[in-house]
């Protein structure tokens, strides 16, 4: 029988990886080889090389769209290798760097293509990618953020499916997610460094400013209705599976995650978490938000969403999935579809 850790990280988030490249088979596979915490990294990296490999024969061959679905797959791998690994900093940073070579890697064989970028933040940087969707001049933008324990190349998937609407996307690290939370710690008013992301982007001549959204999955929904709240360019605003606030949340949370928030919140991370609120945000939001919260989600409960939605100012929808897990992971084939052609209405 697998050790807690184990169980806790394999029950809690098998959608979250299913939905996200994992092969349903190789998940079974690791299911039956990861008995202990100790083994999680080793084994998921082994998954990872093997698709890596993968990758590279078909780089060899000329066969440019394999080799790009296969790197994204591998990057995706030692993602989950490193996911809240963190008691282990040097298999944990050698997971997020080699997560970071098959994205870069990755970037020029997918279609279309990923530009990737460094935003200059704080005294570092943090690392984005800007896919444009083919044929459509000046397109409009969605900015999207990632969750707390998550990173930009989950919201590859969320990307593929707006990109089809003829909507560009750029996704992010913050302070806090991967290899950034090594310099910069997650904050409570995360809507600076999404404002550092857009001053930067739009800085490019061939996306429309004027047509310009912004969405985050968990804690990133959150940060979202905030940089919508506090910064006027974003007309559209999406929040899936977030919080009014999750202050309260720390000292229930299982060991496992508590571990996580440390590395991205830093060794004060309960004081963090209770710091982010959309208290004096949420009134100020005036343009249409749209809220997407699963009923079977204990993390972050749809009383949440109507919360946020009694002080928005502007129009609101909120959906809630009574079947759907956080992120309505288990509902992907539905959700992020049906979110990607919200966006898009939203920004014609």
């Amino acid at each position: 029988m697998a050790d807690r850790n184990v169980t806790v990280a394999l029950d809690r988030f098998t959608w979250r990886m299913l939905s996200q490249y994992v092969s349903p088979w190789e998940f079974e596979q690791l299911k039956l080889k990861i008995q202990v915490w100790d083994q999680w990294c080793e084994e998921w990296c082994k998954a990872a090389r093997q698709h890596a490999d993968i990758a590279g024969k078909a780089v060899a061959a000329g066969n440019r769209i394999t080799a790009g679905t296969a790197y994204i797959r591998a990057a995706l791998y030692y993602h989950w290798a490193s996911f809240l690994f963190v008691h282990d900093q040097k298999q944990w940073r050698a997971a997020m760097e080699a997560m970071d070579d098959c994205w870069k890697k990755a970037a020029p064989l997918v279609a279309p293509a990923m530009e990737l970028f460094e935003i200059p933040f704080d005294g570092t940087f943090l690392p984005g990618y800007l896919r444009k969707p083919a044929g459509v001049k000046n397109p409009p933008l969605v900015i999207l953020v990632p969750g707390g324990d998550s990173t930009k190349e989950e919201l590859y998937d969320f990307g593929e499916h707006i990109l089809k609407r003829g909507v560009a996307v750029f996704a992010f690290d913050g302070p806090g997610q991967g290899l950034v939370s090594t310099r910069l710690k997650l904050r409570p008013d995360f809507e600076v460094p999404i404002r550092a992301a857009t001053d930067f982007i739009l800085k490019r001549d061939d996306v429309d400013g004027k047509r310009l959204a912004v969405g985050g999955i968990s804690y990133g929904g959150l940060f979202a209705c905030r940089a919508a709240a506090f910064d006027e360019r974003f007309r559209a605003v999406v929040s899936v599976s977030s919080w009014y606030t999750p202050a309260g949340r720390f000292p229930g949370m299982d060991p496992l995650s508590q571990a996580g928030l440390k590395q991205y919140m830093g060794e004060n991370a309960q004081a963090v978490q209770d710091g982010i609120t959309m208290k004096g945000a949420a009134e100020r939001i005036k343009v249409p938000l749209l809220q997407i919260y699963g009923g079977l989600d204990k993390a972050s409960p749809p009383e949440h969403a109507h919360r946020v939605a009694a002080e928005v100012k502007g129009p609101k929808t909120t959906l809630v999935f009574e079947d759907g897990v956080h992120v309505c992971n288990n509902l992907h084939h539905i959700v992020r579809p049906l979110i990607a052609d919200w966006v898009a209405d939203h920004l014609r």
